[in-house]
């Protein structure tokens, strides 16, 4: 231990019970800021269940398709932005029905 004689200045009955309390307060100062400053722990502790917002696409959006190699449509994707929020994005993916076979392993998408 490379800083053991710290304990020649301070005894370790004063010095641990210091540190060790030193660690619980500042756990309860992070945990308690979390619960104040979060908008979901409210409704979490509530029992309220979150949903997601609902986004419309946007006019003139069309999705992108990803086809196997032999052509055939396999998944199409749509991107749009969240609601009231610039910075995030809502991606959907969606397989479409009866084009690809999941059960075939050879199967690939590009």
């Amino acid at each position: 231990m490379n800083q053991g004689r710290i304990w020649c200045v301070v005894q370790p009955t004063v010095g641990l019970p210091l540190f060790l309390g030193s660690v619980a307060v500042t756990s309860l100062i992070v945990h308690a800021a979390v619960l104040n400053n979060t908008t979901y722990m409210g409704d979490y502790w509530s029992g309220k269940s979150i949903t997601a917002a609902s986004v419309t696409p946007a006019k003139g959006t069309s999705p992108v398709v990803l086809r196997t190699d032999d052509g055939k449509a396999a998944f199409a994707i749509n991107v749009t932005p969240a609601a009231g929020d610039s910075s995030s994005f809502v991606i959907k993916v969606d397989r479409l029905p009866g084009e690809l076979a999941l059960a075939d392993p050879g199967s690939t998408v590009k």
